[in-house]
């Protein structure tokens, strides 16, 4: 919009400009034609009657008087664009200013839009969590299933230590079974190598009896009697 101002206020002065550059004698035709009345004047003056003369001074003075209403108008022309150029410096300042204060808002205008974005955006990511929330058990419900899902595990857990002392003692059962087998084997092979082994030989008693001395009779009744 400034610049359209400018633009048109540029225009205005250009077509004054062209109203006022319009009049006899700004291509210096005026001062030929004074010039040219003056030496004619000079001319009548040395061959001419009085009347001519006098005609020709009369039109000289026209002339002039139309020069200088002519130069007048060039000195308005002057001002009116010097005014002109000072008041276009002036425009052009305060649109200066203006641009700065555009750009400000604009800036301005930036920082809310992006605000207003992030606020949009978190509108709808609460709507959306919300929605969420809709779908979602009541949180007395929610407590009451944490509750029932703790129990669950605390039975849990107590089964998985019963099991595990089970294995435990059932382990240790299993520990002994395997060392009375062992036993039991250890002792089978042993008997089964004692069979395994021949008979001891017999003794013949006839043999020792023959080579012992017959007890005597006397000694023994002597060593009975003391």
């Amino acid at each position: 919009e400034g610049g359209h101002a400018v633009k048109t206020k540029m225009a205005d002065m250009y077509q004054a400009r062209m109203r006022h550059s319009k009049y006899d004698g700004a291509n210096g035709i005026r001062p030929k034609k004074l010039l040219s009345h003056i030496l004619r004047i000079v001319s009548l003056l040395e061959n001419g009657s009085a009347d001519d003369v006098e005609a020709a001074y009369q039109q000289f003075l026209k002339d002039a008087e139309l020069y200088k209403f002519c130069m007048g108008k060039i000195q308005v022309v002057a001002d009116t664009s010097l005014r002109e150029v000072q008041a276009y410096k002036e425009l052009q300042e305060e649109l200066k200013v203006e641009m700065g204060k555009t750009e400000e808002d604009i800036e301005k205008l930036k920082d809310r839009v992006a605000h207003e974005r992030v606020v949009r955006k978190n509108k709808e990511e609460y709507a959306a969590l919300a929605k969420q929330v809709e779908t979602l058990a009541p949180r007395k419900q929610t407590e009451k299933d944490r509750a029932v899902l703790q129990e669950q595990i605390n039975r849990l857990e107590e089964q998985t230590q019963t099991q595990h002392q089970t294995l435990e003692m059932r382990k240790k059962q299993f520990m002994l079974l395997l060392h009375i087998v062992e036993e039991l084997k250890k002792g089978i092979n042993e008997e089964e190598e004692l069979e395994s082994l021949p008979p001891a030989p017999s003794l013949d008693t006839s043999a020792l009896e023959a080579v012992s001395p017959a007890a005597d009779p006397d000694v023994e009744m002597g060593e009975a009697a003391p």
